[in-house]
C-alpha cells in the first residue's frame, strides 16, 4: 500500500511540474546554461544521426568542461521525441521524480516510514527541487547521482553486500559525469565507506569490497574524466578556487561569518525562508543531540553505533560538502542541491530526537511549509506566484515564496515579472540569434572562429551556437570575452584579439568577425566597457559590416578581418 501511495504522490509531482513546462517553458527564452547545454544535447543527437553509435559516443567525449550525462541521456531519448523545447525538460523532470523516491527510501532506512513521508513531502516542496525539475541545468542528475550513492552505501551494510557495493561505486563514478562540481561531494562518500569498511571486525573482507568499489567508480568516471582530466580539473579550480570565481561570490572561508551568511542567503534564495529556516535550525539540533549522546554515553560504543547507522553517510556527506562550498568563493547555481535531500534527512532527525513534543508537531510544520512554497510554483499565472519578501536582520531582503522559472529571472533579474515573456519578445531574441547565426555562414566563417566582445544575459555565445546546431547539426568555434581572465582595458581587449589566450570557446586571436554591443543592460558582472571594446576592435584590424538591435534596446554591431579560415572555398 505505501509502495502505490508513493508512486501517486511522484506521479501526481510529475504532472504538476510538466503542466507547468508545457505552459511556461516551450517557446521561452533559454538562459546562457540552459542554451549551451541543450547545444551539447543536439550535437550529442546530430553526430549520432551522421556516423551512429561511435559518432555520437565521440561526441559526448568531445574536448569539453561541461559533464556529459544530460546532454547524452537527452539527445537519445530525442530519436523518440523529437527536438523539441519540451522534451529538452524530460531529463530534469524524470530526475526529479527519482530524487523524491530516493529520498523516501533513505529515510525510511534511518528512521522508518513516517519519518520517510515527512522527509518525502519536504523534498517534492522543495522550491529548488521544483525550479531545477523546470530547468535545463545539471543539478538535478547531480542529485540523483549523490542521493543514490547514498542509499547504496547504505543498503552495502557497511560494504557487506557486493551487489549494493558495485552500485555504490556505479553511481559514485556518475557524480563527476552529472556535474563536474560533484566531484567535491566524492570524498565524503569514499570517506564513509571507509570508515564503515574498518570498523566491524570483518573489516579485510568489507575493505575488499571497497576495492572493487573504488574500481568501479573510477572506470565509470574514466569514460569521460581521462580524455577531459586536465581540462575539467583546470576548470574547476580556476573558477571554484581561481581569480574566476569571484564572478560567482565574494565570501570563502570556515572561519569567514560573512561566507556562511552569503550560503545561508543562497539557501533561502534556493529554497525559501521557511524550508532554509526547517533545514537550518534542524540541523543545529542533530549537531546538539550528537553532542549529548556522546558526553552522556561511553564515547567508543556512542561513537562506533553512529557510524554504523544509516545516517551516518548523509551526516558526513553534509559536513564534507558544506565545507567544499563554503571554501569556494563561486556560489554556483544551485551548487546544494546533491546536498539538500541528506540536510533534510539530517535536520528532520535532530528535530525527532531533540525532544518528543516537537517529533509530534513536525507533520504539521512541515505540511504547512510544503503547501507554503508549493502554492505559488503550481501556477505561474496565480497572484501568489509574485516575489514575497521580507527583509531580515544580517540576511537582507529574503525570499519566503516565488513562482517565478528560469525565463523570468533570466529576463528580468532585478524585477518582479511573475509571467511568461511575451510572444513577440521572445520571436525578437530568437531572431537576433538566428541573424547572427546567418552572419556567420554568410561570411564564410564556419571553419574559422567568431568572438563575442560582450556577455549579454540572452545573447550570447551559447545561444548563438544552439542556433548554429539548429541550422548545421555541428557547433562552430565562438569564444567570448572573459574580463576576470583576459582583463577589462582597451589593451586587454587588444590582447586577446591578437594573441592566443587558451579559451574555451576558441582562439579569438584567429576570429575573423566580432560581436560588440552599446551600452550594458543585461551584463554579466563584471560587465565589459563598449567603447573600448570598440577600439581595441578598430586597432585589432576589424571593420564594422552590418548592426542589429536587441529587444533590451542595445544594439549589436558585427565586425569583420581578413583570415584564411574565412576566405570562401
Amino acid at each position: 500500500m505505501n509502495t502505490w501511495v508513493l508512486l501517486g504522490v511522484a506521479v501526481a509531482w510529475l504532472l504538476v511540474n510538466f503542466r507547468w513546462i508545457v505552459l511556461y517553458r516551450d517557446g521561452q527564452v533559454f538562459d546562457i546554461d540552459e542554451a549551451g547545454y541543450f547545444g551539447m544535447a543536439l550535437n550529442n543527437h546530430g553526430a549520432a544521426l551522421r556516423d551512429g553509435v561511435t559518432g555520437w559516443i565521440e561526441a559526448v567525449e568531445s574536448p569539453g568542461i561541461q559533464a556529459p550525462l544530460l546532454p547524452a541521456l537527452t539527445s537519445l531519448h530525442f530519436f523518440a521525441t523529437g527536438t523539441g523545447t519540451v522534451a529538452a525538460f524530460l531529463v530534469p523532470l524524470v530526475a526529479g521524480v527519482a530524487l523524491i523516491l530516493l529520498t523516501h527510501a533513505v529515510a525510511d532506512r534511518v528512521a522508518g516510514r513516517p519519518f520517510a513521508w515527512i522527509a518525502t513531502v519536504l523534498i517534492a516542496t522543495a522550491p529548488g527541487v521544483l525550479f531545477e525539475a523546470r530547468a535545463y541545468h545539471f543539478a538535478l542528475p547531480a542529485a540523483v547521482m549523490t542521493t543514490a550513492a547514498v542509499y547504496c552505501l547504505i543498503r552495502s551494510e557497511g560494504l557487506s553486500k557486493p551487489r549494493f557495493v558495485v552500485l555504490f561505486g556505479i553511481f559514485v563514478g556518475l557524480m563527476p559525469l552529472s556535474r563536474t562540481m560533484a566531484i567535491a561531494f566524492v570524498p565524503a562518500l569514499v570517506l564513509a565507506a571507509l570508515i564503515q569498511a574498518v570498523v566491524p571486525h570483518d573489516r579485510k573482507r568489507r575493505l575488499k569490497h571497497l576495492v572493487l568499489a573504488a574500481l568501479v567508480a573510477a572506470g565509470v568516471a574514466a569514460i569521460w574524466l581521462v580524455p577531459n582530466g586536465a581540462r575539467v580539473f583546470g576548470y574547476l579550480f580556476g573558477f571554484g578556487y581561481g581569480k574566476q570565481s569571484v564572478e560567482f561570490g565574494q565570501e570563502a572561508g570556515v572561519f569567514n561569518p560573512a561566507a556562511w551568511v552569503a550560503r545561508l542567503r543562497l539557501l533561502i534564495f534556493d529554497h525559501g525562508l521557511p524550508h532554509t529556516l526547517l533545514l537550518g535550525a534542524g540541523l543545529v539540533a542533530a549537531i546538539v543531540v550528537a553532542v549529548v549522546k556522546i558526553r552522556t554515553g561511553p564515547a567508543k560504543d556512542v561513537l562506533g553505533s553512529m557510524v554504523a547507522s544509516a545516517l551516518f553517510p548523509s551526516a558526513l556527506l553534509v559536513a564534507e560538502g558544506g565545507l567544499a562550498v563554503l571554501t569556494s568563493k563561486n556560489a554556483g547555481t544551485a551548487f546544494f542541491l546533491p546536498l539538500v535531500p541528506s540536510m533534510a534527512i539530517l535536520a528532520l532527525w535532530g528535530w525527532y530526537r531533540v525532544h518528543r513534543s516537537l517529533r509530534r508537531v513536525l507533520p504539521f510544520v512541515v505540511a504547512a511549509a510544503g503547501l507554503l512554497a508549493l502554492v505559488p510554483m503550481v501556477d505561474l499565472r496565480l497572484p501568489t506566484a509574485r516575489p514575497w519578501e521580507v527583509d531580515l536582520p544580517v540576511l537582507g531582503t529574503s525570499k519566503i515564496t516565488d513562482g517565478r522559472g528560469a525565463p523570468q529571472l533570466y529576463a528580468d533579474p532585478d524585477g518582479n515579472v511573475a509571467e511568461p515573456v511575451s510572444v513577440e519578445t521572445v520571436r525578437e531574441w530568437r531572431a537576433a540569434s538566428e541573424w547572427a547565426a546567418d552572419q556567420v555562414k554568410q561570411h564564410d566563417a564556419v571553419g574559422g572562429a567568431t568572438a563575442f566582445g560582450f556577455r549579454d544575459r540572452l545573447f550570447n555565445t551559447n545561444t548563438v551556437q544552439l542556433e548554429m546546431l539548429r541550422k548545421l547539426g555541428y557547433g562552430v568555434a565562438l569564444p567570448q570575452v572573459n574580463p576576470t581572465e583576459n582583463g577589462n582595458t582597451e589593451p586587454d581587449y587588444r590582447s586577446w584579439l591578437t594573441s592566443y589566450q587558451n579559451s574555451n570557446g576558441g582562439d579569438a586571436s584567429k576570429t575573423c568577425l566580432l560581436f560588440t554591443a552599446t551600452g550594458t543592460v543585461n551584463e554579466f558582472e563584471p560587465k565589459v566597457d563598449p567603447p573600448s571594446m570598440v577600439s581595441a576592435a578598430a586597432a585589432s584590424g576589424f571593420t564594422p559590416v552590418a548592426t542589429r538591435p536587441l529587444p533590451n534596446g542595445r544594439l549589436v554591431t558585427l565586425w569583420q578581418r581578413p583570415q584564411p579560415t574565412c576566405m570562401p572555398s
